[in-house]
């Protein structure tokens, strides 16, 4: 009855490239039929956490929590509760509508998630340089409780520019990455990809933080002073 168990929970699983399917699929034509699908398919997923949660829980009574085919049971859950996350993912972004952008402006928006894949609130996205050196003309955007966050750029002022200077501008125009500073203002997170802004549309990026939240270096002095307001206002004070 044990193995049966088990075996029940473990198949119960989605295949990854069954999943990685699904969600292509979904992304590719994103409209509302795109968008309903993928919510029904979160809906199946959480049936199927609450399945194998009650298959886990009622094992672990019977057999206690160290009894391996418990363990097994238990993993599976925690894999389903990931599956969940990733499709309510991709939900989100089906359903976020991308911002207005002026012709010669561009946006980059989207979530940030922990390693948990939960959402994060109150974290500061912005770009740097190479040298991680922050952009402030590009500004700054602050993660809601989705972990939502929009970084809006208007673009050069087109009627005091001719081509040539917009070519020149475009061409000085440094590489740009992401970075990601926690509600201590400590940056815990660099893209490793550039972020190749094209103008008149807008990007968007599901980013996930690495585990542990260790930061990666000293915040720059304007991000600093933007993530820590109240601390800003005492030393007024």
């Amino acid at each position: 009855m044990t193995t049966k168990s088990s075996t029940t929970a473990t198949d119960s699983l989605p295949a990854a490239s069954q999943i990685s399917g699904e969600l292509t699929t979904g992304l590719a034509s994103a409209d509302g039929t795109a968008a309903e699908r993928v919510q029904n398919l979160q809906w199946v997923h959480q049936a199927r956490v609450s399945q194998l949660s009650r298959t886990a829980a009622s094992m672990k009574a019977q057999y206690g929590p160290d009894n391996p085919e418990v363990k097994a049971a238990e993993a599976a859950v925690t894999a389903a509760n990931v599956t969940v996350a990733r499709v309510s993912m991709a939900h989100q972004q089906l359903t976020t509508v991308d911002p207005q952008v002026a012709q010669n402006g561009w946006a980059l928006h989207g979530r940030v998630f922990d390693a948990q894949l939960q959402p994060v609130s109150g974290f500061t996205v912005f770009l740097v340089d190479a040298n991680k050196t922050y952009q402030q003309a590009y500004g700054f955007a602050y993660t809601d409780d989705t972990g939502y966050f929009l970084l809006k750029y208007v673009g050069p002022d087109s009627a005091s520019q001719d081509k040539s200077q917009t070519a020149t501008q475009a061409a000085t125009t440094p590489q740009l990455f992401i970075e990601i500073a926690d509600t201590k203002a400590l940056p815990i997170y660099l893209s490793t990809a550039v972020f190749q802004p094209v103008a008149g549309t807008a990007t968007y990026e599901n980013i996930t933080l690495p585990d542990g939240d260790q930061p990666i270096g000293d915040p720059p002095p304007e991000i600093r002073n933007i993530a820590l307001p109240a601390q800003k206002k005492k030393k007024k004070a």
